[in-house]
């Protein structure tokens, strides 16, 4: 058993983002981190946007990262500590706006580990050192120059290593050209037999240490230690000399202290009104802006209030800015933005609107300044950047009758959590909608001149007439633009001497005005027609293909006539490539289903080079394409696409100067005839599809997409471009005209979203009414009801923000929760009913189910605890309650009391399977309860999460102990346990693939299939003569052990899986979702010649594209374990991103060529869509 792991959607989760100038002195970008993906995204402030500009797959775990700027040197280097063991220097190449390595520093051992250095980077601000430090022991600090070439040096690694000692955060201190000087968050715990140390105690003190580089001993020393509140998490270097006072801040709870030298200040934050007295505020993220006499520090509390800080001629003083949501970084850029990563949900980037007030100052540390969370008022929200983080459960099935699966997922926390209703394709934004008099045959877009990018007309061909729209401020129908309206058209354009050229079945127009009209008669009718800027060619009825040129003096002349041996079906010219006369190649596909490629060279005019046979016998051409695709203008191809009437789509090579066709690939995109044309994306020649949905082929950040657009379908569609959308399109479906834009290039997915009150836990579907049955449950959380009553306790004023997306809700303290059950329509995206649940209950579990004399009936099954304490785990009561679902909505019937939590919850040939903590029951329904009707005689060894049942066979999960299956028997009764995991696992969730193997997912970021022995089968039939020897065991566990088939470190913690199959007749396959809110996706390879060539090519990519951070790659997907039978997809994409000429080497020792292997992987992922 083989699969092939490949990240479908990227993680929208972000860890950490910098501000920093990479490509260019002048230039605004910011890096982003996501975990093992790190993207660099460049400020846009003529469109006020973010524009991405690299991303690339790390293969490692970026632990920490930070910027640095050599003295003297106008571009910053980006500076990552890693699970490499290395520290690397990374700039971004202006010319390739790709990442590159300059320098890489080996200091410890592989991992995450403790007292390996890179959890923490501190830099000196004149860019002099580095320090390194791990969360234990060990720190260093490099010295940096540069050699007579300009190019960095490092020192070796200067020791400042303290033993017995916790690091919770550092930075470097702005000492002008003194020595460098780093300032330490630490606490040291002492020996473990000293009985006076902290370790021993329990009591501790955290220290503020600073480190001081001599720059002329070349040494480190630990210059000062003092005490400082043990509540401090967080230092921020204050820029000193002419920039600001210098020194550092120190973020304890409830205030902020800043210390320089002996000299200390101390003062409080603001405080929400309605936050109790004795609850701390901390401080979770910070970003400084500094420019000439400007100086700005924006601290964010955890609660998602902003705070400006800043330094007066009375000292430091604190200002309530404003309120948004909670997030893990936030970054200041130069032209006035803040751009928010959200610790859950979507990201934002904010404009700075109006002017200061003193409204909420806080200037010491004794009287504290309450506030009330106002609207924004300093900020103004620009766009925001989606992100499923993170993904608590997913469910894939067709409930909206749509023909394909939706992807249903749960994201978010509290109050920014959402419903996920995933659909693969692009997102839409509609411009604009209007009905027209009848359907029509074709539509195209008309440009004032042969170099304008703006369109002037929409011509739209009915039969027996032609509406002519004139583009402005908004579309309107004209009737003197020299266009024939009284004929429907076949072909519209513009030429190069900027006349418009229109062609009807009867006569050629080329239109220079209104009054001066050019007019052609040919001697039959006009079937097809294709134009660019200078050519034109044309067929009659029977075959004849008459090929025109725009002479010197802008007059169209018949430049050759062939007849074709079949009837011609369609017809396409290219555009004309730069810096050439004409284009050299004319596609034309004929009734006998093939298609020709014709010469349109002076010395061979119209005769063939080569022919494309289509490879179903029978279907015909509906539509050809000629069009120049590549990343770069230096890589550009030209590629002829056939649309078939069986809905298939070809893709293949021609060469530039044989017109050789080669390299041909298909895709299914549909059920109707394939119409195809030719579009704008980026700027760059793109194709649109045409069939029962829209597709869009297109180039973007070195990867080629053939993606469906989530719209209606259309009928015809062309590119179009005005000054309000100037990368369109405008289409036809049915009787309406439709323009529109396409959103966010790159995506897999686009989503509709559903609110949601608390974290969404579980989620099943009703498989009666294919409604959506969601529990969600908040810790510390106030239920809603008892909100409502805050808010008129609390009397808002007008400007008062009352939206609880934006400002959150209030802390309710440990052991308290709030928790309800939804029902929400999938179709309509509503909730349909709402159950709170009272009494402090806590929702853990749903089942739906059937029962035994009420199969007519379906009912939800959820179970509930209360008063229920995480750390150390414990409730006062726990209940199973039994809802009948009616109509869209839950009556609860009754509730049932058991011992411990009941986590897992199971239908069983209408009975219920329960995991109460250790024990795995069988229950009945009753008529005032549930009744217990068997339990199994071994108990789990700590608590049952999950349970997963296929035929006879029961396969429970103990949350820490992987695993088990059970067997029920039902003469005796009772529950058997056959077979367990040799490994003890903490899973998240886990998916059963056929009779004898599971998939399962853990708490590490694995990934891995247990499959069991051929042996439980034969046990199985006679079980009265193996129980014995079944419950007696082997070394205290089951009898059999699962067989460990697959492994493979995923690199995120992946919450959900599940197999399913995403396309028509396409295969099962197995679908993650992580916490991070990347989605990916495990397809199986059956073939062994596919297995080889994709090993192979895994094995020499892992030389030839060897990760960014130094980490080794084989490494990195065998944290946990080795990795076994599964091919790494991200890693075989890199392909694409080597060097032509890497390309062809490693194409050389796999014995294929580039385009084969490039077929390969794109077979692959077309698999799965």
């Amino acid at each position: 058993m083989f699969l092939y792991s490949l990240t479908l959607q990227p993680a929208g989760g972000i860890h950490k983002v910098l501000y920093g100038s990479f490509s260019s002195s002048k230039a605004q970008e910011i890096a982003v981190s996501r975990g093992k993906i790190l993207e660099i995204y460049r400020c846009n402030d003529q469109a006020s946007s973010l524009e991405i500009v690299h991303s690339t797959e790390l293969f490692g775990m970026i632990r920490s990262m930070c910027t640095f700027r050599m003295t003297g040197a106008n571009k910053d280097l980006l500076v990552i500590g890693s699970d490499s063991g290395k520290i690397v220097f990374l700039k971004l190449d202006p010319n390739t706006s790709k990442l590159e390595v300059v320098h890489m520093e080996t200091y410890g051992k592989s991992g995450c580990r403790r007292i390996v250095p890179g959890q923490y980077l501190a830099a000196d601000p004149k860019g002099r050192s580095l320090m390194v430090a791990a969360i234990e022991k060990q720190k260093f600090v490099y010295i940096l120059s540069r050699d007579n070439s300009s190019n960095l040096t490092i020192s070796s690694p200067l020791e400042a290593h303290k033993g017995r000692t916790i690091v919770f955060d550092i930075c470097g201190i702005d000492m002008g050209f003194e020595n460098p000087q780093f300032a330490c968050l630490e606490v040291d715990y002492g020996e473990s037999d000293n009985p006076s140390s902290s370790v021993v105690t329990g009591i501790y003190q955290k220290l503020l240490v600073f480190y001081e580089m001599d720059l002329g001993l070349n040494h480190v020393i630990r210059k000062i230690a003092q005490p400082i509140d043990n509540t401090a998490n967080l230092l921020i270097p204050v820029p000193g000399g002419t920039d600001g006072p210098g020194g550092v801040l120190v973020i304890c709870e409830n205030l902020i202290r800043h210390i320089k030298g002996q000299n200390e200040t101390s003062i409080t934050y603001p405080r929400r009104v309605d936050m109790a007295a004795n609850r701390g505020l901390l401080i979770s993220c910070y970003s400084f802006h500094k420019q000439k006499d400007v100086l700005l520090f924006l601290l964010q509390s955890e609660l998602g209030d902003l705070y400006k800080v800043s330094f007066d001629s009375g000292g430091l003083k604190v200002q309530y800015f404003d309120t948004i949501f909670p997030c893990v970084s936030i970054c200041i850029l130069k032209s006035g933005y803040l751009f928010a990563a959200a610790e859950f949900g979507n990201h934002a980037f904010y404009r700075f609107v109006g002017e200061d007030d003193d409204t909420y100052v806080s200037t010491n540390s004794t009287d504290i300044v309450y506030f009330a969370p106002r609207k924004l008022t300093n900020l103004h929200e620009i766009f925001i950047i989606e992100s499923l983080c993170a993904i608590t459960d997913l469910k894939v099935q067709d409930l909206c009758n749509e023909g394909l699966p939706q992807i249903y997922a749960l994201s978010g926390k509290s109050t920014r959590s959402s419903l996920r209703i995933l659909r693969h394709g692009l997102g839409v934004s509609e411009m604009a909608v209007a009905n027209l008099p009848a359907k029509p045959n074709g539509i195209w877009s008309i440009k004032g001149t042969s170099t304008s990018n703006i369109d002037k007309y929409i011509l739209i061909s009915f039969s027996g007439h032609t509406l002519v729209l004139s583009v402005g401020e908004m579309l309107s129908e004209i009737s003197d633009s020299g266009f024939d309206n009284n004929s429907d058209t076949i072909h519209a354009g513009t030429l190069a001497n900027n006349c418009f050229l229109q062609i009807c079945q009867n006569s050629i127009r080329v239109i220079a005005s209104k009054d001066k009209v050019e007019k052609w008669e040919p001697p039959g009718r006009i079937s097809r027609a294709t134009s660019n800027e200078k050519q034109v060619a044309i067929t009659l009825a029977g075959g004849i293909l008459m090929y025109f040129e725009l002479d010197p003096s802008g007059k169209l002349k018949e430049v050759e006539k062939r007849e074709m041996e079949q009837e011609v079906l369609c017809i396409h010219l290219s555009s004309i490539p730069q810096g050439r006369v004409r284009s050299r190649f004319l596609a034309v596909g004929l009734y006998d289903s093939t298609v020709k490629i014709l010469s349109l060279d002076p010395e061979g005019c119209l005769t063939r080079l080569s022919t494309q046979a289509l490879p179903s016998p029978g279907c015909q051409p509906k539509s050809v394409c000629l069009l120049e695709m590549g990343h770069s203008p230096q890589d550009l191809q030209l590629f002829l696409h056939v649309g078939l009437d069986n809905g298939l789509v070809l893709r293949t090579i021609i060469d530039s100067i044989t017109g050789q066709l080669s390299d041909t690939r298909s895709r299914y995109i549909g059920s109707k005839p394939v119409k195809l044309s030719r579009a704008l994306v980026i700027g760059s020649e793109s194709l649109i599809a045409l069939s029962s949905r829209t597709w869009v082929a297109y180039n973007y950040l070195g990867k080629h997409y053939f993606t469906p657009l989530s719209y209606e379908a259309m009928d015809y569609a062309t590119a179009f471009s005005s000054d309000h959308c100037s990368e369109g399109f405008v289409g036809v479906a049915d009787k309406t005209l439709r323009i529109f834009m396409v959103e966010k290039l790159g995506e897999v997915f686009n989503s509709s979203v559903v609110p949601l009150r608390y974290t969404p836990r579980k989620m099943e579907i009703n498989p009666d009414k294919k409604f959506l049955v969601i529990l969600e449950s908040e810790h510390n959380s106030f239920p809603q009801e008892q909100r409502e009553k805050f808010r008129t306790v609390f009397e808002a004023q007008e400007n008062d923000e009352k939206d609880e997306y934006k400002i959150g809700t209030p802390k309710a303290g440990e052991g308290i929760w709030a928790s309800c059950i939804r029902i929400v329509d999938p179709i309509k995206c509503e909730t349909l009913s709402l159950f709170d649940l009272t009494n402090n209950e806590n929702a853990v579990s749903l089942c739906i189910c059937t029962f035994t004399g009420y199969e007519t009936d379906m009912f939800a099954v959820v179970g509930t605890v209360k008063d229920m304490n995480l750390n150390p785990r414990s409730h006062s009561a726990a209940y199973l309650n039994v809802f009948k679902i009616i109509e869209g909505r839950l009556e609860l019937m009754h509730k049932t009391s058991v011992e411990d939590i009941p986590l897992a919850l199971c239908p069983f040939y209408g009975k219920l399977l329960v995991g109460v903590g250790k024990f795995l029951r069988l229950y009945e329904l009753g008529k005032k309860k549930l009744l217990k009707k068997s339990e199994n005689k071994t108990t789990f060894p700590s608590l049952i999460s999950s349970i997963k049942v296929d035929d006879q066979r029961i396969f429970a999960c103990d949350i820490g102990e992987s695993v088990s299956v059970l067997r029920y028997r039902q003469e005796d009764n009772q529950i058997y346990c056959f077979a367990d995991d040799v490994v003890s696992r903490w899973l998240s969730n886990f998916t059963i693939l056929d009779h004898d193997t599971v998939a399962a997912v853990d708490k590490f970021e694995n990934f891995f299939v247990l499959r069991l022995p051929a042996a439980c089968e034969e046990d199985e039939k006679d079980i009265a003569s193996v129980k014995y020897k079944w419950e007696a065991g082997f070394l205290n566990a089951a009898y059999y052990k699962m067989e460990h088939i697959a492994h493979f470190y995923i690199g995120d913690l992946a919450t959900s899986l599940q197999k399913c199959c995403l396309s028509e007749g396409g295969p099962e396959i197995l679908l993650y979702g992580t916490t991070m809110g990347a989605i990916g996706a495990l397809v199986p390879i059956t073939k062994k010649e596919e297995v080889e060539f994709f090993i192979h090519l895994e094995m020499y990519l892992r030389q030839e594209a060897r990760p960014l951070l130094g980490r080794d790659h084989m490494a990195f997907r065998s944290f946990s374990l080795p990795v076994k039978n599964v091919i790494d997809g991200d890693l075989c994409e890199q392909y694409s991103f080597l060097s032509y000429n890497t390309q062809r080497t490693l194409s050389e020792q796999l014995g294929h060529s580039p385009n084969e292997i490039f077929k390969r992987l794109e077979e692959v992922k077309n698999r799965i869509f």
